[in-house]
């Protein structure tokens, strides 16, 4: 029997549309991510999310209350902000690997390939749990004074890092490519065709934002 959950892309699209905003807006407060690391320079999530050591990660924390006060401030608040508001991107993002790798699952022919999408879709849990876990983790060690986490838990914690992105990423390399494949093998209805339209839409406006903000003041 065909199974028809998500067969219309309304869904999917109204969660990436969400998604990009969200994106955008992350990406606006990512602009006040300042530390003092020997000289003042900016930092990145990525910097924050996977630091090579331990020291590297207390180094950085630390370099955001000793910037002058009001620019830490700042930057402190933009940070907190920004992991915050992650809670509510996570569900976008995962939910939109989710929506994916369950429509291709079912277009699947194969029954092995049919299985495997549903364990991509399903393995997002596992990666949201994990990314709950790193945001937690980050926000408690946002003081004046971090505490150093041993080599052992450090090591621990990228593991962790690499488990996420493995999943997330591996899930949508592959649904997105196997989306395109039908795409291009005209296996596809004309309503999942709008749908992509939709979508490249959303793509185009969230560019043409990121673009136009890109040398305002924050």
């Amino acid at each position: 029997m065909q199974v028809t959950y998500f067969d219309n892309w309304l869904l999917f699209t109204i969660i990436f549309g969400l998604f990009l905003t969200l994106t955008f807006i992350m990406m606006r407060q990512s602009r006040n991510f300042y530390t003092k690391d020997v000289v003042v320079r900016k930092f990145t999530m990525m910097e924050l999310e996977v630091p090579a050591t331990a020291r590297e990660l207390v180094n950085l924390i630390k370099g955001l209350y000793l910037l002058p006060p009001a620019q830490s401030k700042k930057s402190i608040n933009a940070l907190r902000a920004q992991l915050k508001l992650d809670f509510l991107f996570m569900p976008l993002a995962y939910g939109s690997i989710f929506l994916l790798n369950w429509k291709v699952a079912f277009k699947m022919q194969l029954q092995i390939g049919h299985y495997v999408f549903l364990a991509f879709a399903f393995l997002q849990l596992v990666a949201w749990i994990c990314d709950i876990i790193e945001n937690i983790y980050l926000l408690g060690k946002i003081e004046p004074e971090p505490k150093m986490t041993s080599d052992k838990n450090h090591k621990n914690y990228l593991r962790m890092e690499a488990v996420k992105w493995g999943i997330s990423l591996t899930a949508t390399v592959c649904a997105v490519s196997a989306v395109f494949y039908f795409w291009l093998t005209g296996n596809f209805s004309s309503g999942s065709f709008y749908y992509l339209l939709i979508m490249l839409g959303e793509l185009v406006i969230f560019f043409m934002a990121v673009k136009v903000f890109s040398k305002a003041r924050v």
